[in-house]
């Protein structure tokens, strides 16, 4: 039988949930199961069963988000953040911008934003039924969870992108949404877990309404409401940071392992218009090395030559040193993105000098969430509107290296400032070094083909259909 995404998601749910359990069975009752494929969340009928799904919830969220081949990694394969080093059809298409809807990896990403989804749903509808006296900030922090996961697939998919769930153990079918339906509902999940957090001031309610509000200024930013993102994120310290962990044994950080262990990826270098020097900034807040320098040997990283090792139109390996373990955390939501998304948003506003005040005192004092950055020279003004955009978008891309904005933000050079794609995106006749057929035109992901089992998801020769693949 062929499973839709949401089934495999809820089922995963499931099994992790079932892992949480088992360590009180007996053989007995372990022998005895009447579904060994799946361990349903009727089995969540106590308040630590609740609280386990929470956990498992969270581990999820990490798993495809920071802690795995997420989107965070497709997304900057795709624009100008990495490149691949890679002979897998399904990276190279995608470094190409001329993805097919049955990559296979993209499909997985896809999958991945809708299991921490469903997850939080049920995590909430679980703690109600069996923990109603579970603080608050649980309920708030699933409302997070899938405002998060909704916001991306905004972000990164095409419009109508359907937003099924699991009600009863039974698949409710979404209807296809304009990404604008979808930056609404994600606005109001947000607005919810304000609501329920209340005026609490406890560590950990203080923890969830700073990442609420931090989300919730993003999605004003991808609706295009600047003008109430500074209310939002006023409250928001620029010290905040909400670190996922990682380790050998759980989940390691995505671009330490697809970079610095595997070399499925490379740190891109002035791939496209835009000119983003990664690789030759020399700026600290991207530090990057190359096999036989003093940083890369310190860390063990003496090869010189990416995966496709014999390939020689592939470049060279550039590594990154953000993330130089297995167990570095990653800042995932912060106070240096609320301060980033204020100073957009003052200078989209007119106020240029704002923005530019907010831009230096970061570079004065950069904030350390997982390492310490060097304080960097004053910007001064570019002169123009449009070299200003450029850049704060700059800044952006720099400041939040991998972590899933960098693409959102080309999306929106096009969407919002009227930038056409190839001022935006890596594009030419030739890709990589020398290398043939060059880029394709894509600038969003499509829906997968595994949607097309949903039956409301509109078809086109055999594959689930996109609305449209505007920006």
């Amino acid at each position: 039988m062929t499973r839709t995404p949401l089934f495999r998601a809820a089922r995963a749910a499931a099994l992790a949930l079932g892992a949480a359990l088992l360590a009180g069975c007996s053989m007995s009752e372990l022998v005895r199961a009447t579904d060994p494929d799946i361990i349903g969340t009727e089995l969540v009928t106590t308040p630590t069963a609740a609280n386990a799904l929470r956990v498992g919830t969270m581990g999820r969220f990490n798993a495809n988000t920071t802690g795995g081949e997420s989107m965070f990694l497709y997304g900057g394969l795709f624009g100008d953040e990495f490149g691949t080093g890679d002979t897998f059809t399904q990276r190279v298409e995608t470094d190409q911008r001329a993805l097919t809807p049955e990559n296979a990896n993209i499909t997985s990403a896809f999958r991945g934003l809708h299991l921490p989804r469903i997850g939080a749903i049920q995590t909430r509808d679980a703690l109600a039924q069996y923990a109603p006296q579970a603080p608050a900030w649980n309920y708030s922090e699933m409302y997070f969870v899938e405002a998060y996961m909704m916001n991306l697939l905004a972000e990164y998919f095409c419009n109508g992108q359907p937003l099924s769930y699991i009600k009863d153990g039974v698949e409710e079918y979404g209807e296809p949404l304009d990404n604008s339906a979808i930056f609404t509902q994600a606005l109001a999940k947000v607005d919810s877990g304000l609501t329920r957090l209340g005026s609490a001031t406890g560590t950990n309610e203080t923890r969830v309404r700073s990442a609420l509000n931090v989300l919730r200024a993003r999605i004003l930013l991808n609706q295009g409401n600047f003008a109430a993102v500074q209310a939002t994120v006023a409250s928001v310290p620029t010290s905040y940071t909400w670190n996922q962990e990682h380790a050998l044994t759980a989940r390691t950080p995505g671009v330490w392992s697809l970079i610095n262990n595997q070399r499925r990826y490379l740190v891109a270098n002035n791939e496209g218009p835009l000119q983003m020097n990664f690789g030759t900034a020399n700026d600290p807040r991207v530090p990057t090395c190359a096999a036989g320098q003093a940083a890369c040997t310190a860390l063990g990283l003496t090869t010189a030559r990416p995966f496709d090792s014999g390939n020689t139109s592939v470049p060279n390996m550039l590594y990154q040193l953000i993330w130089t373990t297995d167990a570095s955390p990653v800042s995932l939501v912060n106070g240096l993105q609320a301060r980033l998304y204020e100073a957009e948003a003052l200078n989209r506003g007119g106020n240029w000098d704002g923005a530019l005040s907010i831009l230096n005192a970061l570079r004065a004092a950069p904030p350390g969430y997982t390492r310490t950055i060097a304080a960097m020279p004053a910007l001064t003004d570019p002169g123009s509107a449009a070299a200003r955009r450029d850049l704060i978008f700059r800044e952006k891309g720099f400041w939040l290296f991998g972590t899933g904005h960098r693409y959102p933000d080309m999306r929106r050079m096009m969407r919002q400032y009227g930038m056409t794609a190839n001022q935006v995106f890596p594009n030419g006749a030739t890709w990589q070094i020398n290398r043939a057929p060059g880029y394709g035109n894509d600038i969003v992901f499509r829906t997968p083909t595994a949607e097309t089992f949903n039956p409301k998801q509109p078809q086109q020769n055999g594959a689930a259909a996109c609305k449209d693949l505007n920006p």
